[in-house]
């Protein structure tokens, strides 16, 4: 199980989409071989911003929020392909 703490809801529910975006979960994936979730696996999960000043919209459904991923950390064409043959959509 993960724990965060958050000031708000929608900081919460925001944090929840982004988990379930390819992105993160292709950076947990990376390093997790087994059901155990230590917090080494989120090493190369990047740190968001969760508030309604955060340069993601985290309103738009999860394909959008990793598009928008995708854009900001350059992530070309080629990887994306790989991340989304390699990772499920989650809604």
């Amino acid at each position: 199980y993960l724990y965060a703490k958050f000031n708000s809801h929608k900081k919460a529910v925001n944090f929840a989409s982004y988990f379930k975006t390819r992105f993160c979960r292709i950076l947990v994936s990376a390093i997790k071989i087994t059901q155990h979730s230590q917090d080494r696996v989120f090493r190369f999960v990047p740190l968001q911003d969760f508030t309604a000043s955060s340069d993601i919209d985290w309103s738009t459904p999860i394909p959008e929020i990793d598009k928008q991923l995708y854009a900001k950390y350059g992530i070309t064409e080629a990887e994306q392909k790989f991340i989304e043959s390699m990772i499920k959509p989650m809604e």
